[in-house]
């Protein structure tokens, strides 16, 4: 049975060409819709020789879903993203589906992300090759594959799905054990927050034309959510509750109300939601982050010690472990939990620079070295690391190391420009030491450690009279 591959693009040269390859074997024609593209998309793809279509975009995703589906010839329909992959491994399972009489198949969307503090956030293991990079991921089941039939149809301006619920009832649907890799939010910051932007647009439209549609709703809760605007996504969760009285809103409406810092409020959304059968994980660690916010540290332990039963292998429940024993001031209990976080996720970047920080504390700056390097190679971003690590470094007197992680980041970075001067000092460069110093003073007048290094600097170069106006602003 022929199979068309389906999807729409604008402005995907650096994904495209992997999205086709990944399928090109089982697919008979490729069929794209082009909603705008002003890059090199369209020319990356012509050795697929596929029928493309421009589609004027309408604001709506469905629509330009269901165009490319009106154009495909084979009898079944697979539809992918650009910045999707179906491993090698899992496309005998596609071509064996189109041998039954299903009218379609569910296949498991798999949404890497960077970040384990997550919603239904699992944790890799690694079986798959085009994941192995990233620390994890959450799952959607999506019917992707489905027969070309005019009664098999797209519905949603954004976050579009075919919906069973939408279609006959005599067309019956199953899963396959088959992921779609899916790399939206590990494509970089930038194009992540425009993504967002973007759908919070068409939500708002979705809403204007529907407001009764508790979907749309709870998914531009989301998109608000997502984008640090929790006010306005609790407003969102709590009418799309007051339509589907669905627990699953109320957990994601005490997610926001406690980023507000309202930790009665969402300390009393999450027991209303497990009274109502929503007895999970993702509960259970909220109300514990609801109570060790609040301070309540023998409740919160309580409530992470029921997320480790639940899920034994989880990270977060891990870690979040470990700030209760360091709160209370057991050490010892914070690096073992610490230790276990990082074991289930090496890549888990707070439990390495809480771990680190514990170690800087109490004098293991070794240790705090070779937990950070790591995570500084993997990522050079993160600003928290690389200022814990040149911490770290300068208290060994490694300066060299200090200086090879701060150089080439710090640009206005104050804290970053004071460690690189404490760092050359150590190095006898005195000039350039007192350069970065003054450097971090003109952007930040707090800084005591610049101004104390700065004091001994100007001495080392017999300039007494601005060592001596330094060390006496130390006070000031």
């Amino acid at each position: 049975m022929g199979i068309s591959l389906c999807m729409i693009v604008k402005n995907e040269e650096d994904w495209i060409e992997g999205a086709i390859q990944s399928v090109r074997s089982i697919v008979d024609e490729v069929i794209i819709a082009d909603t705008g593209c002003t890059d090199s998309t369209l020319d990356r793809i012509r050795q697929f020789d596929p029928k493309i279509i421009n589609f004027p975009w309408t604001d709506h995703f469905a629509d330009a879903r269901n165009a490319t589906l009106a154009q495909a010839r084979q009898p079944w329909i697979l539809v992918l993203d650009a910045d999707e992959r179906l491993a090698s491994q899992d496309l005998i399972k596609v071509v064996e589906a189109t041998q039954t009489d299903k009218a379609g198949y569910h296949l498991t969307q798999r949404n890497y992300v960077f970040g384990n503090q997550v919603f239904g956030w699992t944790p890799n293991k690694g079986e798959y090759e085009e994941g192995r990079s990233y620390p994890g991921w959450v799952d959607n089941p999506l019917i992707r594959l489905f027969r070309n039939s005019p009664r098999i149809q797209f519905h949603g301006a954004v976050h579009e799905i075919v919906d069973p619920g939408r279609l006959d009832r005599k067309l019956k649907f199953g899963s396959i054990p088959a992921v779609i890799h899916h790399y939206g939010k590990v494509r970089g910051e930038e194009k992540v927050v425009e993504k967002q932007h973007f759908y919070l647009s068409l939500g708002l439209k979705k809403i204007g034309e529907d407001p009764s549609n508790a979907k749309a709703h709870f998914d531009l809760g989301i998109q608000y959510q997502e984008l640090g605007r929790h006010a306005e996504a609790s407003g969102c969760f709590e009418r799309a509750f007051s339509m589907t009285k669905l627990p699953l809103a109320l957990l994601y409406q005490a997610i926001s109300e406690k980023h507000l810092r309202n930790y009665p409020i969402a300390a009393g959304l999450l027991r209303r939601a497990r009274s109502l059968g929503l007895d999970t994980f993702d509960v259970h660690l909220e109300l514990g982050n609801v109570h060790l916010a609040e301070g309540q540290l023998e409740q919160a332990r309580d409530e992470y010690q029921e997320c480790l039963k639940l899920s034994p292998k989880n990270p977060v429940a891990a870690f979040n472990c470990g700030l209760v024993h360091r709160k209370t001031g057991d050490v010892s209990g914070a690096e073992t939990w610490y230790r276990k976080a990082l074991e289930l996720d090496p890549a888990f970047r707070h439990a390495a620079v809480e771990l680190a920080t514990l170690y800087d504390q109490t004098g293991r700056f070794e240790d705090a070295v070779r937990v950070l390097k790591p995570l500084v190679a993997r990522e050079p971003e993160c600003r928290e690391a690389r200022l814990s690590l040149a911490k770290a470094y300068i208290q060994m007197n490694s300066t060299d190391g200090a200086i090879e992680v701060l150089r080439a980041h710090v640009e206005k970075d104050a804290v970053g420009l004071s460690l690189l001067g404490a760092a050359l000092l150590q190095k006898n460069q005195l000039e350039e030491s007192c350069r970065c110093l003054e450097t971090a003073l003109r952007h930040d007048r707090t800084l005591i450690d610049a101004r104390i290094n700065l004091s001994r600097a100007y001495a080392l170069r017999g300039d007494h009279a601005r060592a001596e106006r330094y060390r006496l602003s130390v006070g000031a």
